[in-house]
C-alpha cells in the first residue's frame, strides 16, 4: 500500500489534491492532510507515510525546510513538491534534498497521477526501511499497555534488531536510533522529566547506545508523574472540543493552541491517552456522526460527507470503508434503509 500525506495550507487546494490522489486507486491511500510543515513533520513521525505531497510556501515551516528535515534524517519517503513558483533555485534545492517530482500549480491531475504512480514503483526500496519505522511506532503506540519489565525488554530487542542493518545501511541505522531517542525524549518531555541525549550517534559503541536508550525507557516507566491527572484532563478537554467542532477543519496547530501546548507535546500526549493520532481520532468522530445521518436521514452521500467535515466525497467513502468494512451505501443497505 502507498500511504500518502498531503501538506497544503489552502483548504480548497488541499481537498482537491486529496480527492485526486484518492481517485487513482491502485491501493493508494491518503493517511492524512495537514496545513503546514510543522504539522506535517509531526504526522510523519506518527504515521510514517511512504509519499509526501507538499506545497513550498506554508506557515510555521515551509515545504523546503520540511523536505530538508526528511533528507537529513534519512526518512525513506518519496516526495512530490507542488509550487506556485517556477523558480530554478527552489527546484534546485528540492532536487538536492532528493525530491522525486516538482509540479507547478495549478496542479494537472494527470501529472499528479503519474508522479504518484512513479513513487509507487519505488515502494519496495522504501518499504525495507519503513518496516523498522513501523516497528518503532508500534512499540511507542503500545508503550502504555506494557508493564515496565516487558517494555524495557522489548526496547532492547528492538535496538538489537536494528543493529542488524548497521553494515548494510549505516546512515539508515543512525537515523533509526535517533528516531527512537527522539520518541522517548518526547514522552519524557511530556511529563517534564529531565533527560540526556547523545549529540551524535556516529562512532559511539553499540553497547553504549544500547545502554543509553535503555536507560531513557527505564526513566519513563519508573517516573512517578507518568500518569499525571492534569494531562488526562487536558486531553479529555481536547476530545470534547473535537466532538463539538468535528465539522470544522480542525488542525494540529489549532489543537496545540487550544490546549496551550507545543505541537509535539500535544501530539505525544494525545497519542498516549487516546491511543490514536489526532487525524485518526477526528475521522472516527466524523464517521460515527455520518452513521447517525445515514440511519436517520435521506441525505445524499456527498451532502453527509460535507456535513461531517470531510474534504471530499471520495475521501469520506475511503475512510468510512476502512473503519467499518463497508461503503456508506452498503451500510444503509445492510440496515434495510
Amino acid at each position: 500500500m502507498l500511504k500518502v500525506l498531503v501538506a497544503e495550507d489552502e483548504p480548497w487546494i488541499r481537498a482537491a489534491i486529496v480527492e485526486a490522489v484518492e481517485s487513482i486507486g491502485h491501493d493508494i491511500k491518503v493517511v492524512g492532510d495537514v496545513t503546514n510543515g510543522v504539522e506535517a513533520w509531526h504526522v510523519i513521525q506518527q504515521l510514517w507515510p511512504t509519499v509526501l505531497i507538499t506545497d513550498i510556501m506554508m506557515p510555521e515551516m515551509d515545504g523546503l525546510e520540511l523536505v530538508r528535515n526528511i533528507s537529513e534524517n534519512k526518512i525513506p519517503m518519496a516526495v512530490i513538491i507542488i509550487s506556485g513558483y517556477e523558480n530554478f533555485q527552489y527546484a534546485q534545492r528540492a532536487i538536492s534534498y532528493g525530491v522525486n517530482k516538482y509540479l507547478l500549480k495549478p496542479v494537472n491531475r494527470d501529472e499528479l497521477r503519474e508522479a504518484v504512480l512513479d513513487a509507487m514503483g519505488k515502494l519496495t526500496e522504501i518499504e525495507k526501511m519503513n518496516h523498522y519505522l513501523i516497528r518503532i511506532q508500534t512499540y511507542f503506540d503500545t508503550i502504555n499497555d506494557l508493564d515496565p519489565k516487558e517494555g524495557i525488554k522489548k526496547i532492547y530487542k528492538l535496538i538489537d534488531d536494528i543493529q542488524i542493518i548497521k553494515h548494510l545501511n549505516y546512515g539508515a541505522y543512525l537515523s533509526l536510533l535517533r528516531i527512537i531517542e527522539s520518541k522517548i525524549c518526547s514522552l519524557l518531555a511530556s511529563i517534564e522529566a529531565e533527560h540526556m541525549t547523545i549529540a551524535q550517534f556516529n562512532g559511539v559503541p553499540d553497547q553504549e547506545i544500547r545502554s543509553h536508550l535503555g536507560k531513557l525507557v527505564e526513566a519513563w516507566f519508573l517516573h512517578p508523574e507518568r500518569n499525571k491527572k492534569e494531562f488526562k484532563q487536558i486531553i479529555k478537554s481536547a476530545c470534547d472540543f473535537i466532538r463539538t467542532h468535528y465539522q470544522d477543519d480542525i488542525t494540529l496547530t489549532q489543537m496545540a493552541e487550544y490546549t496551550d501546548l507545543s505541537i509535539s507535546h500535544f501530539g505525544a500526549l494525545f497519542k498516549r491517552y487516546t491511543g490514536e493520532s489526532l487525524i485518526s481520532y477526528i475521522n472516527q468522530v466524523r464517521v460515527e456522526k455520518a452513521k447517525e445521518l445515514l440511519r436517520n436521514s435521506k441525505d445524499k452521500i456527498y451532502a453527509i460527507a460535507e456535513e461531517v467535515g470531510f474534504s471530499s466525497q471520495t475521501y469520506f467513502i475511503r475512510v468510512f470503508k476502512n473503519m467499518t468494512g463497508m461503503s456508506p451505501n452498503e451500510y444503509r443497505k445492510n440496515l434495510g434503509i
